[in-house]
């Protein structure tokens, strides 16, 4: 926890410093658009660009296992229903065996 904090301040403290260096006007040319903004707008804009293109990259594959996880503990339940009612039927057929010369041979 401590060190989350320690490092959330740093890393704010570098944004805040970088946003001061890059204050400066910069144009932008794009598809035929132009604009003036600050350079330090700028590059987080591009960077939170890639960040969500990062996310909507990864994000068919993580659903893919989110769904493959639930099935599998579905499979575990049941599997786990299975074993605790043939534990029970073991109980049950050791209960009526009352002593080793019950048992008939066939």
């Amino acid at each position: 926890m401590k060190f989350a904090l320690v490092a959330a301040i740093v890393v704010s403290a570098v944004m805040a410093y970088f946003a001061v260096e890059n204050s400066q006007q910069t144009q932008v040319t794009f598809l035929g658009w132009y604009f003036d903004a600050p350079l330090v707008i700028i590059l987080l804009l591009s960077f939170g660009s890639g960040v969500i293109a990062t996310f909507l990259a990864t994000l068919p594959g993580a659903m893919r296992k989110s769904r493959e996880i639930s099935k599998l503990k579905a499979q575990v339940t049941a599997d786990a229903e299975k074993i605790s009612a043939l534990e029970k039927e073991l109980e049950r057929n050791a209960a009526q065996i009352k002593e080793p010369n019950d048992v008939i041979l066939l």
